[in-house]
């Protein structure tokens, strides 16, 4: 009797179909764990958030249907969110997904819960919205945003991968950020925020180099400037109001100069910016509308109550094609001692 049952050929068509499905399981399961592996070596791979998220979508998608997606930065700091990666099936050049609500995205955050919104609670045009939360114990690091309009419902197990590949991505992510923190630290001068002495001869070594690529073509300036009887600042009225004026100054730089030109704290008291595509006329000009800002800044003494008025000497040259990186340098400070020697408060041009 058992033997008939186990011959039955009902019992054999049941037994088959759930072999199948269990194939089925069990290669999902070896399609998602070796997604999972490349996910961690690709994601380790990289420190440029935006290749992250690049991959981060790229593995989404290879194992799950999808439309659209989107990977966005949080930044604690302002509230604000980023976008760094996007995709959309319907053009190779995807813009801002529509519909990204950024207030959403917070509260999904805040709230470090996994959103799901499935068919059967359809809301505007999309079949349903997948929305991951990337953070740790420490930060809140963004979040992955996935959208679908015609594809079918995610399932538990769908669901779980997409959680796992969020964990990878908070730590790439947080790896990605700490790094920039780091590099960003080890090229920045602490005290006034602008770069540091290391980096301008680093950048200046290759402004030389694109200028001698592109013969008298192209050419660049530079300033060094110096604030004006500064000693006498630290001495007077103490090191932390020495600190205040160069700040102050940083701030006028910044404010006074175009976006692609470099400021560096050449040391002390001393600033260089690069002024790259210039002129003597476009150099002078520049360094004359600095000297005329700072003369006109008080900057506030809290121990006098009183306004302290402050000047700056610059030293303007321009690259030529016989340069190395110690003569411009050279020339550039010659015009600035000159400055200095001859009255203070001026712009000489060598």
């Amino acid at each position: 009797m058992s033997s008939d049952r186990r011959n039955d050929p009902e019992n054999t068509s049941i037994l088959l179909e759930r072999i199948q499905t269990l194939e089925s399981q069990l290669e999902e399961i070896r399609l998602q764990t070796n997604v999972l592996l490349d996910i961690a070596r690709t994601l380790n791979a990289s420190l440029d958030p935006r290749v992250i998220a690049a991959n981060i979508i790229s593995a989404i998608a290879s194992l799950i249907s999808i439309d659209q997606a989107s990977v966005c930065l949080y930044n604690e700091k302002t509230q604000d969110f980023e976008v760094i990666g996007v995709f959309d099936s319907r053009t190779i050049y995807p813009q801002m997904p529509p519909n990204l609500d950024l207030s959403f995205l917070a509260r999904v955050l805040s709230e470090g819960v996994t959103y799901y919104c499935s068919p059967g609670n359809r809301t505007q045009d999309w079949e349903w919205i997948c929305c991951l939360p990337l953070q740790n114990a420490q930060h809140k690091t963004g979040t992955i945003n996935i959208h679908a309009i015609r594809q079918a419902e995610i399932t538990p197990e769908q669901m779980q991968f997409l959680e796992t590949v969020a964990g990878h991505a908070t730590s790439a992510l947080e790896n990605a950020l700490l790094y920039a923190i780091v590099e960003r630290e080890s090229i920045t001068d602490g005290l006034t925020g602008v770069y540091n002495h290391r980096y301008f001869q680093k950048r200046l070594h290759e402004y030389i180099s694109l200028c001698q690529r592109h013969k008298r073509s192209v050419t660049f300036g530079l300033l060094m400037i110096d604030v004006d009887n500064f000693k006498q600042f630290n001495d007077r009225f103490g090191h932390q109001f020495g600190d205040t004026v160069l700040q102050i100054i940083v701030r006028e730089l910044r404010n006074n100069l175009r976006e692609e030109d470099l400021i560096a704290r050449y040391g002390g008291e001393e600033f260089a910016i690069l002024i790259p595509e210039a002129t003597q006329k476009i150099v002078l000009f520049i360094s004359e509308k600095i000297r005329e800002v700072v003369e006109k800044t008080q900057v506030y003494n809290q121990i006098t109550g009183m306004n302290v008025s402050v000047t700056v000497s610059i030293g303007v040259t321009l690259w030529r094609s016989t340069d190395t990186p110690a003569s411009v340098i050279m020339r550039a400070d010659h015009a600035l001692y000159e400055a200095k020697t001859t009255g203070r408060n001026q712009s000489i041009f060598r």
